[in-house]
């Protein structure tokens, strides 16, 4: 089975955890996620299966909507509710207006550190690793993409922000450096995923109508086809081309049977019947397309 499942990760799980139900779910060893999430996390986590494990590094450089739950006046180690207490401040109250106006602060382009326990590598090794056994106290300094900011609520000590950013991002670092800014401390006591690249949360099934699914024999239809997963158009090659893409040439026009009519980064390249066989960037001259990876 090759596609794309928009799956809600629930709070308490690993995204590792999620991507190893959907291989039992599925019967497939193929299956990667798009981002991570932390396990205190819930929200959008699309996981691709089989071959479209090919594209997941493409697929990952979205635009994502997060929303927060934030606690001023005390920090962490790791940025979130669920580390040790680092430092408290509770004699600063900051008002609304205050809050508001350090949180527009962040959007553009914003260096910010990551934190400790995050996924990241360092020298090779998972930064969580390096953090737990005491070696880090921050994964060092990194520039994140913040397109938007938004306060929904706030009640001292608590409030609630909407955020759109690009891949990379970490939410708890805006809000561990909100409250520095702030002149007080801040961490992150809950995260939505609402929005990654095409999939939303409206649209996500938890794990267990997945099983159901499986169960009455409608599986399938999880699963969505690449090409709509990623909005990528498709250039259908000729029979007489097919042996040539399948080793992976880039052809000339004149072997493709219709090119689509827009310009983008990325297409599919597939025969008449339908089926994908490549996908591609695009091209110049009489080369209209150059192969990244195949597909079959």
């Amino acid at each position: 089975m090759n596609g794309v499942v928009n799956i809600y990760k629930e709070k308490g799980l690993t995204s590792f955890a999620v991507v190893k139900a959907a291989r039992r779910i599925f019967g497939t060893k193929k299956c990667g996620h798009l981002g991570t999430l932390d396990p205190m996390a819930e929200g959008v986590l699309p996981v691709c299966l089989g071959f479209a494990t090919k594209l997941v590094d493409y697929m990952m450089a979205v635009d994502k909507e997060y929303v927060a739950q934030f606690r001023l006046g005390q920090s962490t180690d790791s940025y979130d509710s669920t580390g040790e207490v680092t430092a408290e401040n509770h004699d600063i109250k900051p008002s609304k207006d205050d809050v508001e106006k350090v949180l527009k602060g962040f959007i553009g382009e914003v260096e910010l550190t990551v934190p400790a326990f995050s996924a990241v590598k360092i020298n090779g090794k998972r930064a969580y690793d390096l953090a737990r056994q005491g070696e880090i106290e921050d994964a060092g300094q990194r520039v994140m993409s913040i397109r938007d900011i938004s306060l929904m609520s706030y009640d001292y000590p608590d409030g609630m922000m909407r955020m759109q950013c690009y891949k990379g991002t970490y939410v708890r670092s805006v809000i561990h450096e909100m409250g520095l800014k702030l002149g007080t401390y801040a961490n992150m006591t809950g995260l939505i995923r609402t929005v990654n690249g095409q999939f939303s949360h409206k649209d996500a099934l938890r794990l267990s109508k997945l099983d159901s699914m499986k169960e009455e024999g409608r599986l399938t239809e999880a699963v969505i086809p690449v090409d709509k997963a990623t909005g990528w158009p498709v250039a259908v090659v000729k029979d007489e081309a097919l042996k040539l893409v399948n080793n992976g040439l880039s052809v000339k026009a004149h072997n493709y049977a219709s090119v689509p009519d827009i310009e983008t980064d990325m297409y599919f390249l597939a025969d008449r019947k339908g089926t994908l066989l490549a996908f591609a960037k695009r091209g110049r001259g009489d080369t209209p397309f150059i192969i990244v990876k195949l597909l079959v």
